[in-house]
Protein backbone atom coordinates (compact mmCIF):
# COMPACT_ATOMS: atom_id res chain seq x y z
CA UNK A 1 0.00 0.00 0.00
CA UNK A 2 1.44 3.37 -0.93
CA UNK A 3 1.80 5.88 1.92
CA UNK A 4 0.55 9.35 1.92
CA UNK A 5 2.94 12.18 1.37
CA UNK A 6 2.94 14.62 3.93
CA UNK A 7 1.75 16.89 1.15
CA UNK A 8 -1.55 15.34 0.29
CA UNK A 9 -2.17 14.69 4.15
CA UNK A 10 -1.81 18.33 4.92
CA UNK A 11 -4.00 19.11 1.42
CA UNK A 12 -6.74 16.95 3.28
CA UNK A 13 -6.25 18.60 6.57
CA UNK A 14 -6.92 22.36 5.36
CA UNK A 15 -9.62 20.73 3.20
CA UNK A 16 -11.39 20.09 6.16
CA UNK A 17 -10.41 23.27 7.88
CA UNK A 18 -11.85 25.35 4.77
CA UNK A 19 -15.02 23.21 4.91
CA UNK A 20 -15.12 23.60 8.64
CA UNK A 21 -14.73 27.63 8.14
CA UNK A 22 -17.37 27.68 5.25
CA UNK A 23 -19.84 26.12 7.63
CA UNK A 24 -19.34 28.64 10.48
CA UNK A 25 -18.97 31.35 8.27
CA UNK A 26 -23.00 31.00 6.95
CA UNK A 27 -24.08 30.45 10.54
CA UNK A 28 -25.42 33.31 12.64
CA UNK A 29 -26.04 32.98 16.47
CA UNK A 30 -29.78 32.93 17.42
CA UNK A 31 -30.19 35.86 20.25
CA UNK A 32 -31.72 33.14 22.32
CA UNK A 33 -32.14 29.87 21.67
CA UNK A 34 -35.34 28.50 19.56
CA UNK A 35 -37.70 25.41 20.05
CA UNK A 36 -38.95 24.08 16.74
CA UNK A 37 -40.67 20.84 15.59
CA UNK A 38 -40.49 19.04 12.29
CA UNK A 39 -43.86 18.98 10.28
CA UNK A 40 -43.50 16.37 7.78
CA UNK A 41 -42.06 12.73 8.50
CA UNK A 42 -38.55 12.09 7.08
CA UNK A 43 -37.22 15.36 8.00
CA UNK A 44 -33.33 15.15 6.78
CA UNK A 45 -30.64 16.92 9.21
CA UNK A 46 -27.26 17.23 7.34
CA UNK A 47 -24.00 18.40 8.80
CA UNK A 48 -24.16 21.55 7.02
CA UNK A 49 -27.01 23.85 5.86
CA UNK A 50 -27.10 22.84 2.02
CA UNK A 51 -28.88 19.70 0.54
CA UNK A 52 -25.78 18.00 -0.72
CA UNK A 53 -24.29 17.82 2.83
CA UNK A 54 -24.24 14.36 4.79
CA UNK A 55 -27.16 13.34 5.92
CA UNK A 56 -26.73 13.01 9.92
CA UNK A 57 -30.12 11.61 10.76
CA UNK A 58 -33.95 11.56 9.88
CA UNK A 59 -36.64 12.99 11.88
CA UNK A 60 -40.18 11.54 12.87
CA UNK A 61 -42.78 14.39 12.44
CA UNK A 62 -43.45 16.32 15.73
CA UNK A 63 -39.69 16.35 16.94
CA UNK A 64 -39.35 18.37 19.04
CA UNK A 65 -35.42 20.54 18.54
CA UNK A 66 -33.70 22.98 19.92
CA UNK A 67 -32.11 25.46 17.60
CA UNK A 68 -29.23 27.71 18.43
CA UNK A 69 -28.07 29.50 14.73
CA UNK A 70 -29.17 29.85 11.91
CA UNK A 71 -27.51 30.11 8.03
CA UNK A 72 -27.20 33.70 7.11
CA UNK A 73 -28.82 33.53 4.21
CA UNK A 74 -32.87 31.72 3.01
CA UNK A 75 -32.61 28.63 0.99
CA UNK A 76 -35.68 27.57 -1.07
CA UNK A 77 -37.00 24.08 -1.11
CA UNK A 78 -39.48 22.30 -2.85
CA UNK A 79 -41.38 25.83 -3.17
CA UNK A 80 -40.41 26.75 1.07
CA UNK A 81 -37.84 29.43 1.34
CA UNK A 82 -36.73 29.38 4.41
CA UNK A 83 -33.39 29.75 6.66
CA UNK A 84 -31.62 26.41 7.91
CA UNK A 85 -31.42 25.96 11.88
CA UNK A 86 -28.70 24.25 13.57
CA UNK A 87 -30.30 22.26 15.88
CA UNK A 88 -29.60 20.06 18.73
CA UNK A 89 -30.91 16.49 17.65
CA UNK A 90 -32.63 13.97 20.67
CA UNK A 91 -29.32 11.87 20.12
CA UNK A 92 -27.87 14.75 21.35
CA UNK A 93 -25.49 15.20 17.82
CA UNK A 94 -25.68 18.64 16.49
CA UNK A 95 -27.36 19.09 12.83
CA UNK A 96 -28.76 21.69 10.24
CA UNK A 97 -32.34 21.02 9.34
CA UNK A 98 -34.48 23.38 6.66
CA UNK A 99 -36.45 25.64 8.24
CA UNK A 100 -39.58 25.48 5.91
CA UNK A 101 -39.84 21.84 7.22
CA UNK A 102 -40.46 22.84 10.87
CA UNK A 103 -42.66 25.25 12.70
CA UNK A 104 -41.75 27.30 15.81
CA UNK A 105 -43.07 25.60 18.84
CA UNK A 106 -44.01 27.02 22.52
CA UNK A 107 -45.31 24.05 24.90
CA UNK A 108 -48.25 26.26 26.21
CA UNK A 109 -49.70 26.23 22.93
CA UNK A 110 -48.68 22.01 21.81
CA UNK A 111 -52.43 21.45 20.97
CA UNK A 112 -52.84 24.41 18.77
CA UNK A 113 -49.81 24.17 16.85
CA UNK A 114 -50.14 20.05 16.88
CA UNK A 115 -54.11 20.72 15.20
CA UNK A 116 -52.53 22.55 12.41
CA UNK A 117 -49.97 20.57 11.97
CA UNK A 118 -52.17 17.55 11.42
CA UNK A 119 -55.25 19.88 9.42
CA UNK A 120 -52.04 20.65 6.64
CA UNK A 121 -51.04 16.43 6.80
CA UNK A 122 -54.36 15.78 5.76
CA UNK A 123 -54.37 17.46 2.67
CA UNK A 124 -51.65 15.54 1.76
CA UNK A 125 -52.34 13.07 -1.55
CA UNK A 126 -50.71 9.78 -2.28
CA UNK A 127 -49.15 9.95 0.97
CA UNK A 128 -46.48 6.88 1.40
CA UNK A 129 -47.17 3.67 3.82
CA UNK A 130 -44.33 5.04 6.10
CA UNK A 131 -45.12 8.53 6.27
CA UNK A 132 -48.51 7.40 6.55
CA UNK A 133 -47.61 4.75 9.88
CA UNK A 134 -46.12 8.24 11.08
CA UNK A 135 -48.63 10.48 10.66
CA UNK A 136 -50.49 8.26 12.55
CA UNK A 137 -48.58 7.53 15.46
CA UNK A 138 -47.98 11.46 15.75
CA UNK A 139 -51.87 11.85 15.88
CA UNK A 140 -52.20 8.68 18.68
CA UNK A 141 -49.44 11.23 20.77
CA UNK A 142 -51.74 14.16 20.20
CA UNK A 143 -54.91 12.10 21.46
CA UNK A 144 -52.54 10.57 24.86
CA UNK A 145 -51.83 13.75 25.32
CA UNK A 146 -55.62 15.85 25.24
CA UNK A 147 -57.15 17.53 27.78
CA UNK A 148 -60.92 18.04 27.72
CA UNK A 149 -62.99 15.67 26.63
CA UNK A 150 -64.10 17.99 23.27
CA UNK A 151 -60.49 17.42 22.31
CA UNK A 152 -60.12 14.03 23.23
CA UNK A 153 -63.11 13.36 20.67
CA UNK A 154 -61.31 15.75 18.07
CA UNK A 155 -58.29 13.86 18.19
CA UNK A 156 -59.94 10.70 18.24
CA UNK A 157 -61.87 11.20 15.29
CA UNK A 158 -58.29 12.74 13.30
CA UNK A 159 -56.74 9.34 14.81
CA UNK A 160 -59.37 7.18 12.66
CA UNK A 161 -58.78 9.93 9.41
CA UNK A 162 -54.84 9.49 9.90
CA UNK A 163 -55.57 5.57 9.81
CA UNK A 164 -57.05 6.15 6.27
CA UNK A 165 -54.11 7.13 5.08
CA UNK A 166 -51.65 5.01 6.52
CA UNK A 167 -54.08 1.74 5.04
CA UNK A 168 -54.63 3.13 1.74
CA UNK A 169 -50.82 2.44 0.23
CA UNK A 170 -51.11 -1.01 0.83
CA UNK A 171 -51.28 -3.95 -1.48
CA UNK A 172 -54.37 -6.37 -1.01
CA UNK A 173 -52.02 -9.28 -2.01
CA UNK A 174 -49.14 -8.22 -0.08
CA UNK A 175 -51.43 -6.54 3.07
CA UNK A 176 -49.54 -9.96 5.53
CA UNK A 177 -46.26 -9.41 4.32
CA UNK A 178 -43.56 -7.53 5.66
CA UNK A 179 -43.87 -4.04 5.95
CA UNK A 180 -47.63 -4.44 6.14
CA UNK A 181 -48.46 -7.40 8.04
CA UNK A 182 -47.82 -6.15 11.55
CA UNK A 183 -49.79 -2.86 10.69
CA UNK A 184 -52.55 -5.18 8.70
CA UNK A 185 -53.12 -7.38 12.06
CA UNK A 186 -53.15 -4.27 14.32
CA UNK A 187 -55.84 -2.71 12.88
CA UNK A 188 -57.51 -5.06 10.77
CA UNK A 189 -60.76 -5.08 12.67
CA UNK A 190 -61.29 -1.52 11.34
CA UNK A 191 -60.84 -1.35 7.37
CA UNK A 192 -62.39 -3.17 4.96
CA UNK A 193 -61.13 -3.68 1.26
CA UNK A 194 -63.93 -3.02 -1.41
CA UNK A 195 -62.90 -4.56 -4.41
CA UNK A 196 -64.72 -2.51 -7.37
CA UNK A 197 -62.98 0.73 -5.53
CA UNK A 198 -59.72 -1.39 -5.20
CA UNK A 199 -59.14 0.78 -2.18
CA UNK A 200 -59.22 -0.14 1.57
CA UNK A 201 -61.99 1.81 4.04
CA UNK A 202 -62.46 2.73 7.00
CA UNK A 203 -65.82 1.04 8.82
CA UNK A 204 -68.48 3.18 8.95
CA UNK A 205 -69.69 2.08 12.43
CA UNK A 206 -66.46 3.77 13.75
CA UNK A 207 -67.66 7.36 13.01
CA UNK A 208 -71.13 6.23 14.40
CA UNK A 209 -69.72 5.14 17.50
CA UNK A 210 -67.40 7.70 18.00
CA UNK A 211 -70.28 10.19 17.45
CA UNK A 212 -72.33 8.39 19.79
CA UNK A 213 -69.81 8.46 22.40
CA UNK A 214 -69.27 12.25 22.38
CA UNK A 215 -72.51 13.22 21.27
CA UNK A 216 -72.53 16.09 24.11
CA UNK A 217 -69.23 17.80 22.60
CA UNK A 218 -69.03 20.54 20.09
CA UNK A 219 -66.80 17.88 17.49
CA UNK A 220 -70.19 15.36 17.11
CA UNK A 221 -71.74 17.06 13.96
CA UNK A 222 -68.59 17.00 12.50
CA UNK A 223 -67.79 13.35 13.29
CA UNK A 224 -71.10 12.46 12.38
CA UNK A 225 -70.55 14.79 8.78
CA UNK A 226 -66.96 12.47 8.01
CA UNK A 227 -69.13 9.24 9.33
CA UNK A 228 -71.50 10.54 6.50
CA UNK A 229 -68.87 10.88 3.60
CA UNK A 230 -67.11 7.86 3.90
CA UNK A 231 -67.43 5.38 1.33
CA UNK A 232 -69.31 2.19 2.09
CA UNK A 233 -67.42 -1.11 0.25
CA UNK A 234 -68.98 -2.15 -2.76
CA UNK A 235 -70.22 -0.63 -6.24
CA UNK A 236 -73.92 0.75 -7.75
CA UNK A 237 -72.56 0.66 -11.26
CA UNK A 238 -75.82 3.37 -12.42
CA UNK A 239 -77.90 1.63 -10.36
CA UNK A 240 -80.59 4.80 -9.30
CA UNK A 241 -81.73 3.05 -6.81
CA UNK A 242 -78.93 1.19 -5.26
CA UNK A 243 -77.77 4.97 -4.86
CA UNK A 244 -80.41 6.02 -3.18
CA UNK A 245 -80.47 3.44 -0.47
CA UNK A 246 -76.50 4.43 -0.45
CA UNK A 247 -77.30 8.04 0.76
CA UNK A 248 -80.03 7.11 2.81
CA UNK A 249 -77.15 5.34 4.83
CA UNK A 250 -74.86 7.66 4.77
CA UNK A 251 -75.99 11.21 4.49
CA UNK A 252 -79.55 10.18 5.65
CA UNK A 253 -78.15 9.18 8.61
CA UNK A 254 -76.11 12.43 9.46
CA UNK A 255 -79.50 14.46 8.49
CA UNK A 256 -81.43 12.45 11.06
CA UNK A 257 -78.82 13.47 14.11
CA UNK A 258 -78.24 16.85 12.82
CA UNK A 259 -81.61 17.87 11.09
CA UNK A 260 -80.62 21.44 10.58
CA UNK A 261 -76.85 20.76 11.31
CA UNK A 262 -73.81 22.41 8.61
CA UNK A 263 -74.73 20.32 6.01
CA UNK A 264 -78.33 19.67 5.64
CA UNK A 265 -79.16 22.07 3.10
CA UNK A 266 -76.79 20.24 1.15
CA UNK A 267 -78.00 16.78 2.15
CA UNK A 268 -81.75 17.32 1.02
CA UNK A 269 -80.38 18.72 -2.35
CA UNK A 270 -78.96 15.42 -2.96
CA UNK A 271 -82.21 13.72 -2.01
CA UNK A 272 -84.12 15.60 -4.08
CA UNK A 273 -81.87 14.79 -7.33
CA UNK A 274 -82.15 11.13 -5.82
CA UNK A 275 -85.64 10.75 -5.72
CA UNK A 276 -86.34 12.56 -8.78
CA UNK A 277 -85.17 10.04 -10.66
CA UNK A 278 -87.35 7.80 -12.56
CA UNK A 279 -86.17 4.47 -11.39
CA UNK A 280 -86.90 4.76 -8.21
CA UNK A 281 -90.69 4.88 -8.75
CA UNK A 282 -90.55 2.57 -11.51
CA UNK A 283 -89.57 -0.01 -8.95
CA UNK A 284 -91.80 1.28 -6.60
CA UNK A 285 -94.71 1.04 -8.96
CA UNK A 286 -93.04 -2.60 -10.09
CA UNK A 287 -94.83 -5.82 -9.76
CA UNK A 288 -92.47 -8.37 -10.66
CA UNK A 289 -91.59 -11.24 -8.48
CA UNK A 290 -87.80 -11.49 -9.63
CA UNK A 291 -86.51 -12.14 -5.73
CA UNK A 292 -84.10 -9.18 -6.21
CA UNK A 293 -86.49 -6.67 -7.19
CA UNK A 294 -88.62 -7.43 -4.51
CA UNK A 295 -86.03 -6.91 -1.85
CA UNK A 296 -85.17 -4.00 -3.43
CA UNK A 297 -88.48 -2.52 -3.53
CA UNK A 298 -88.99 -3.53 0.11
CA UNK A 299 -85.85 -1.91 0.67
CA UNK A 300 -86.83 1.61 -0.86
CA UNK A 301 -90.39 1.41 0.75
CA UNK A 302 -89.02 1.53 4.19
CA UNK A 303 -86.05 3.97 3.29
CA UNK A 304 -88.75 6.14 2.13
CA UNK A 305 -90.68 6.04 5.25
CA UNK A 306 -87.50 6.67 7.53
CA UNK A 307 -86.31 9.82 5.01
CA UNK A 308 -90.06 11.17 5.78
CA UNK A 309 -89.72 10.95 9.14
CA UNK A 310 -86.35 12.49 9.25
CA UNK A 311 -87.30 15.77 6.56
CA UNK A 312 -89.85 16.06 8.78
CA UNK A 313 -87.58 17.42 11.47
CA UNK A 314 -85.33 19.33 9.38
CA UNK A 315 -86.20 23.65 8.81
CA UNK A 316 -83.81 23.84 5.88
CA UNK A 317 -85.76 25.87 3.19
CA UNK A 318 -84.40 22.94 1.08
CA UNK A 319 -86.95 20.75 2.90
CA UNK A 320 -90.56 21.66 0.73
CA UNK A 321 -89.36 19.91 -2.54
CA UNK A 322 -88.06 16.64 -1.18
CA UNK A 323 -91.28 16.17 0.59
CA UNK A 324 -93.53 16.93 -2.22
CA UNK A 325 -91.41 13.87 -4.06
CA UNK A 326 -91.71 11.65 -0.99
CA UNK A 327 -95.17 12.47 -1.52
CA UNK A 328 -95.39 11.39 -4.98
CA UNK A 329 -93.51 7.67 -4.10
CA UNK A 330 -95.63 7.18 -1.51
CA UNK A 331 -98.64 7.22 -3.83
CA UNK A 332 -96.31 4.98 -6.43
CA UNK A 333 -95.87 2.39 -3.73
CA UNK A 334 -99.74 1.59 -2.60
Amino acid sequence: MKRRTPFVALYGFCLCLGLAASVRAQEVKLDAPQTRMTTVSAVRARSAPQVSATEVARLKLGTVLKATARSAEETEIGGKRDYWYLVSLPSGQSAWVFGGLTTPFDAARREEIVRRIIDERLKVEGMSFDDGVDFYNFVSGALAEAKDTNAKAEFELLRLLALGRAVSPIPYAERERAPYAQWYKAHEAEIVYSEPSGQWLLRSELFWNLERKYRATPTAERIAWEGAENPLPGECEGDEVCYFLYLNDTQGKYLSLYPNGAHASEVLKNFEQALASTEVESTLKSTSRDKYLIEQRDALKQALTQLRSTVAKTSAAEKAPVLRLLERLSAAAR
